[in-house]
């Protein structure tokens, strides 16, 4: 589970600084930046390349649904 401080957006965990979104990456300093994202309004706003729109693909796909017992 990411630490505190990071938000969980869209199901991706993210740094929010500034209004501007950054990939959560445990023990390195955020260096993909997704986006951007509006607290006032709740809304995220996507900016991808090539590259990290491969990478958000990927980090999707290997989420495992939960369920409590």
């Amino acid at each position: 589970m990411p630490s505190h401080g990071v938000d969980i957006i869209d199901g991706i965990p993210v740094l929010l600084k500034d209004g501007l979104m950054y990939a959560f990456q445990p023990g390195q300093s955020p260096t993909i930046k997704l986006g951007s994202y509006s607290a006032a309004t709740k809304k995220a706003v996507w900016d991808l390349k090539e590259d990290v729109k491969a990478w958000l693909t990927t980090y999707k796909e290997s989420l495992v649904a939960r369920s409590r017992k």
